[in-house]
């Protein structure tokens, strides 16, 4: 049993990440493939694509413009794939819409649901805002500073707190509805599970499944290690550890598999029963959801020592985008995670980019959010944010939020792309 105690009533650890595929394809690879993290990638790697040039912008493709995100933030980022955006994209000249100062670092995956934008900070304060003029609804203060992603439904907001404990708030008026202690620190996302359940897990390694409703402890189990995540589909939930540990489990508490690796991995991102995971090594692999197969293996080149990755963000099921803190952000295709391009930045990328169907947004520690082509990863523009990357960027009805670790929340406006793509520089 874990230490892990249920009543009544993350300064973030930086993830790493990336890649997907499709089961359709991978099954023809998988018995090529061992059980070993270190062992040798399966497929070529094409030579990085330096991007540094200046291009025009790009013309959206009208058929993903009208995709709408979820009624529900169930999970950080909005969903398994760990990528925040939806609708059309925007590109320079931006404009902000609104700001909102904290005292303190944001780190905290935001969610949205409604018109409520809910922002967790270092602070020791969790803010519910309205998302479309930024004025401030509710509060909420903990005892310890705040940095898990934040999940909220149709009546609850769900957060944890270096504190220890998990807490459920009254949606509209903030009120407590319960929390419960998990024994240490909590640095993980907060998630809704199965409708039923909320999930968190402590800085031992200790997983905890709270009933929604209550915050009574159902199941419990543990790993090796600060966990990360998790990331859930309808029955399974993925989480990984920073000592190496990836693992699933069914609703139930049933642990499915469970993998030991020798690097850190990133935080799971899971798309069409594939669980992708960047590694401290420079690597992406991808694992069946149901056995923890690998299907395949990607390493990035030109590693030198620890080049930690941000947690993987795919795109329509075909594109996993990631950043590393050598500075590089890079495409991999998502059947056999071969390289599409890689574009070198001048930090530290240590959150998982947005990716609408034609631009990349990667939040640089550079002080600057990116835009880059998703076709070819040139660069389009930039955005200052005035200090180091904090929260994702979520691109949400034509608005990207962003939160950075001086403690501003700015919703940006911008123009529609109408500029073909441009043709790589010779």
């Amino acid at each position: 049993m874990s230490a892990i105690v249920g009543t009544a009533s993350k300064r973030s650890r930086r993830s790493i990440v990336l890649i997907a595929a499709t089961l359709v394809a991978v099954l023809t690879v998988i018995f090529f493939l061992n059980d070993s993290e270190t062992e040798t990638p399966m497929f070529g790697q094409e030579a990085p694509v330096q991007a540094n040039q200046v291009a025009p912008a790009v013309t959206p493709d009208s058929s993903n413009q009208s995709s709408l995100p979820p009624d529900l933030w169930l999970q950080a980022y909005g969903s398994s794939s760990g990528n925040a955006a939806w609708g059309s994209p925007v590109v320079a000249p931006f404009d902000t819409l609104w700001n909102f100062s904290t005292d303190r670092e944001l780190f905290s995956p935001p969610a949205f649901v409604g018109d409520f934008v809910f922002i967790a900070g270092n602070d020791k304060v969790l803010r519910a805002l309205n998302k479309d003029s930024g004025q401030q609804i509710w509060t909420r203060s903990v005892t310890c500073g705040l940095s898990g992603g934040v999940a909220a439904d149709s009546s609850a907001v769900y957060f944890s707190g270096q504190d220890g404990y998990m807490y459920a708030l009254d949606f509209e008026t903030g009120s407590e509805i319960w929390k419960t202690g998990l024994g240490y620190h909590i640095f993980t996302d907060a998630c809704v599970f199965g409708d039923s359940l909320v999930l968190a897990g402590n800085s031992m390694g200790s997983i905890a499944a709270l009933d929604k409703r209550t915050g009574v402890l159902i199941w419990d189990d543990t790993m090796d290690g600060l966990l990360l995540g998790p990331s859930v589909t309808d029955s399974i939930a993925v989480f990984s550890s920073e000592a190496g540990s990836v693992g699933a489990w069914n609703i139930s508490g049933n642990s499915l598999w469970s993998r030991g690796f020798t690097t850190q991995p990133s935080a799971p991102s899971i798309v069409s029963n594939v669980v992708f995971l960047g590694f401290s090594s420079g690597k992406v692999l991808a694992l069946s959801l149901f056995t923890g197969e690998t299907l395949w293996e990607s390493s990035l080149d030109n590693v030198n020592g620890r080049t930690v990755l941000s947690r993987p963000a795919i795109t329509d099921d075909s594109l996993l985008v990631a950043g590393t803190c050598d500075g590089r952000v890079f495409c991999l295709e998502t059947v056999a995670g071969e390289l599409q391009w890689e574009t070198e930045l001048d930090n530290w990328i240590a959150v998982a980019p947005a990716v609408c169907d034609t631009i990349v947004y990667a939040s640089c520690d550079d002080g600057r959010i990116h835009t880059l082509s998703l076709n070819t990863g040139i660069a389009i523009d930039t955005l200052e944010t005035g200090s180091y990357s904090g929260t994702p960027p979520v691109l949400l009805g034509g608005v990207l939020y962003t939160g950075n670790s001086d403690g501003d929340f700015t919703a940006v406006t911008g123009a529609l792309p109408v500029n073909p793509e441009p043709a790589e520089e010779e």
